[in-house]
């Protein structure tokens, strides 16, 4: 449309033109005398007219591609806008979690558990049978395999006579000495275990009580975000060093319910190997009387 409108306007104008151009110079018969001085005063005129026109149709032309840049730059400036918008509205969330934290995160004594006081263990001790048991189990000593030797009844039958006729796998000797020896390992274990943890435990006392402190301070150096998060890693490593020795203990219980399992094992198969031996014995050495039926050979 504005491309027409031009074109019609620049036509106008060289119409105008070459009218004004083609201006007779001589009077006809019966008209006015011709003055040469108005008629160049009136070329001139119409010249300029056509020019200023053939001006403005370039500015209306130039105009058009500035307002296409300017609706172009507004455009742009729009999408900037726009995200200017989304980083201050970011801004406004940012600051109003921090001050929800101060305004609302300092008062959380509520939430506050007392720790369980470390139990000790205490056990008679007459005549030195249970020397050293107490200070090992509450983590004061590390000699549990000697603690765990002195307390029990030790194995005398050590010659290699008394051992020599024995087969691995086919001996109740040495399976009741196996036993012996699995339950002396998972003892000292468990005793090692629960004196590392009661000691562990007395150490780090204080940087639980001072951990525990903080996470429940209300103070606004204690409830920034960066503390906060600073707190939860510290509260997360002793979670896990705390996991690590429950690690250990249960371990322990794991090498205990073993051994347990083993004497019942072991009781289960002295039953069958005994039966297996009392009827073989019977069925080779019969004891029923003379003409008596064969039906007591097989009781037990």
């Amino acid at each position: 449309m504005k491309k027409l409108i031009i074109t019609r306007i620049l036509t106008i104008a060289s119409g105008v033109a070459a009218l004004a151009l083609a201006v007779p110079a001589h009077a006809q018969f019966g008209g006015v005398v011709f003055d040469p001085t108005q008629s160049a005063h009136a070329t001139q005129q119409i010249f300029n007219e056509a020019k200023s026109l053939s001006n403005q149709t370039v500015r209306i032309a130039q105009g058009s591609q500035t307002n296409l840049t300017l609706q172009e730059q507004l455009s742009q400036d729009i999408q900037l806008l726009a995200t200017d918008i989304k980083v201050y509205q970011q801004a406004v969330t940012t600051y109003n979690t921090i001050f929800n934290n101060l305004k609302f995160f300092n008062s959380k004594g509520i939430w506050k558990t007392v720790e369980n006081q470390l139990t000790l263990t205490s056990i008679a001790n007459r005549y030195g049978e249970t020397a050293g048991f107490a200070d090992q189990v509450n983590g004061k000593s590390q000699n549990a395999s000697l603690v765990w030797k002195l307390m029990n009844l030790g194995v005398s039958a050590t010659s290699s006579s008394f051992w020599s006729q024995e087969v691995v796998g086919n001996s109740q000797k040495l399976a009741t000495l196996a036993h012996i020896e699995a339950m002396d390992a998972a003892a000292t274990q468990c005793l090692t275990a629960t004196g590392d943890y009661n000691a562990s435990r007395s150490k780090n006392v204080a940087a639980n009580n001072a951990l525990n402190t903080s996470i429940y301070d209300g103070s606004s150096s204690t409830n920034s975000e960066v503390e906060q998060l600073n707190l939860l890693n510290a509260a997360n490593a002793q979670r896990m060093q705390e996991e690590h020795a429950q690690g250990e203990i249960h371990a322990c219980m794991a090498s205990q319910a073993a051994v347990s399992n083993m004497e019942k094992r072991n009781e289960a198969s002295l039953a069958i190997n005994d039966a297996q031996f009392k009827t073989t014995a019977q069925s080779n050495n019969p004891t029923y009387a003379g003409n008596e039926s064969r039906v007591w050979t097989t009781y037990y």
